[in-house]
């Protein structure tokens, strides 16, 4: 006996396994386009407490679920304290391309975390964060030349795997395998 669409859940995966890919890709990039240690430092630690929070719902760690209002909070101290040492230290554009990469890798963690999720609500915010993460790409591609191929990997992973979830989820919605709740 097979499993009914075997095909296009795989797809799901990979679409998946493509917007973590773009994830990590997007930490790569932040790094190449910061050019600054302590900035890419701090973003690394910015960004770890989420991504590593996402992780663990998303392996439904009992401890994790049940006070993930709590470590919600302590996460947006942590962004606010690490925002309000950086902004007053470095100069306006560098800030504005470091909240933009900031904001990047953020839309990016929320992507993959609702990537494969059945519920309405997840799912708008899987696409709202999709495209969002998609347009500040290219404002991002716009303003910085050097880094032309970089980004365009980027945006191609990012792409192919929004494109496959998509795909594979309209299939599988006509073919009455998949219903959201």
């Amino acid at each position: 006996m097979s499993i009914r669409g075997k095909k296009e859940g795989l797809y799901r995966l990979i679409g998946s396994f493509l917007l973590l890919l773009s994830f990590f890709l997007s930490i790569f990039f932040s790094i190449l386009v910061l050019g600054d240690l302590i900035l890419s430092l701090l973003l690394i630690l910015m960004i770890g407490p989420p991504f590593l929070m996402s992780i663990l719902l998303k392996l439904e760690q009992n401890f994790i679920v049940k006070n993930s209002i709590k470590f919600t909070i302590l996460v947006i101290i942590i962004e606010v304290v690490l925002n309000s040492i950086t902004l007053p230290i470095y100069s306006n554009l560098l800030i504005v391309r470091f909240v933009l990469i900031e904001s990047l890798d953020f839309l990016l963690i929320v992507c993959w975390h609702f990537s494969l999720s059945l519920y309405k609500k997840h799912k708008l915010i899987f696409i709202i964060g999709g495209f969002s993460s998609f347009v500040l790409n290219i404002l991002l591609m716009l303003n910085l030349n050097h880094l032309f191929i970089i980004n365009i990997s980027l945006m191609l992973t990012l792409f192919l795997g929004l494109l496959l979830i998509f795909s594979a989820e309209l299939i599988m919605k006509k073919k009455g395998l998949l219903n959201y709740i």
